[in-house]
């Protein structure tokens, strides 16, 4: 549809309105299996993502683990071959995509690690890949809000959860799959990195988006007007990193965490956050803390807490 648009198209210039129609957020998602308890629901966005097509297909008198397995994690689930279809209809060079996808997916990021850990010939030809990659939705680029410009600073990211997950889980042991039992291949190859590591990734961006779509509500008292990753230097331990999720208003930055553990969090590890932000020097007058489990904390005007609750109740009156 969008090469409807483009200069070369006969077609270019005569639309009277162009809709960008994007993928639901999280919140939106939910409300396709309002039936899941909350944890329930961050684990199947975060396989299923946002496209209205895959959490149609979600049945509610299955477990999270029985629908993985029935619509993507078996041989014949129903949507296994989705994102193999999605990118030959898109992509000429499809193992190129495939190496992207798998070295993204793996973690790397920048583009010299990519290109580094990939087994794309050149440069020019990996910008082509992201490029295209980007223009369809499923990769995007981000740069940290104090350094928008530096290149180097820049990374790349699968940003739909259906594909992450395909090319975490599915891709790469695609032989396994076709031979093994599905309940074998789901406790070997998904089950632990999944609740381990992949759910608390993505329950990081469901944070991000639940600021946004509360800012853009005016339920933030001061309205931000950036959101993103902040890059730092850490001179007193000679490091660098960054914080993933920090909004910047007009009284400065606040800088929030992301905790997705079955306990809550505690005071030490509040202070110790704290500590590491001021470390390297970055100007926040407030810091924000996410908790799935909650918080065991004395009270602190200048501390902002939010509950996995608060992620799917805030905006119930919005409906």
């Amino acid at each position: 549809m969008k090469s409807l648009i483009e200069r070369e198209n006969p077609l270019y210039g005569r639309f009277t309105r162009v809709l960008d129609i994007k993928p639901m957020d999280y919140y939106d998602s939910s409300l396709f299996y309002p039936s899941f308890s909350n944890e329930d629901k961050v684990a199947l966005y975060s396989v299923f993502g946002g496209i209205p097509y895959y959490n149609r297909l979600i049945d509610e008198s299955l477990s999270v683990r029985e629908n993985i397995i029935d619509l993507i994690a078996s041989q014949n689930g129903l949507l296994l071959n989705e994102v193999p279809m999605y990118l030959k209809n898109e992509i000429s060079k499809i193992n190129n995509a495939n190496e992207v996808f798998e070295t993204l997916a793996a973690g790397n990021t920048k583009f010299t690690n990519i290109l580094n850990k990939s087994h794309i010939a050149s440069s020019p030809i990996l910008s082509d890949v992201l490029d295209k990659l980007m223009k369809m939705g499923v990769v995007e680029k981000r740069a940290p809000i104090n350094d928008k410009n530096n290149k180097k600073k820049a990374g790349y990211y699968i940003c739909d959860n259906f594909t992450l997950f395909y090319y975490k889980y599915i891709y790469k042991y695609i032989s396994q799959l076709n031979v093994m039992n599905e309940d074998a291949f789901f406790d070997r190859f998904i089950n632990d990195d999944f609740y381990k590591s992949h759910v608390p990734s993505v329950f990081e961006w469901m944070c991000q988006q639940f600021l946004i779509r509360k800012n853009k509500l005016n339920g933030i008292e001061v309205p931000f007007f950036e959101i993103g990753k902040y890059y730092y230097d850490d001179p007193v331990n000679k490091m660098n990193g960054e914080f993933d999720v920090v909004t910047q208003d007009e009284n400065g930055y606040i800088f929030y965490e992301c905790k997705y553990k079955n306990s809550k969090v505690p005071q030490a590890v509040v202070d110790q956050e704290i500590k590491q932000v001021k470390n390297v020097n970055m100007s926040c007058y407030k810091y924000g803390f996410f908790s799935k489990s909650g918080f065991d904390l004395t009270d602190d005007s200048t501390i902002i807490l939010y509950t996995l609750d608060d992620l799917y109740h805030s905006f119930s009156e919005n409906i």
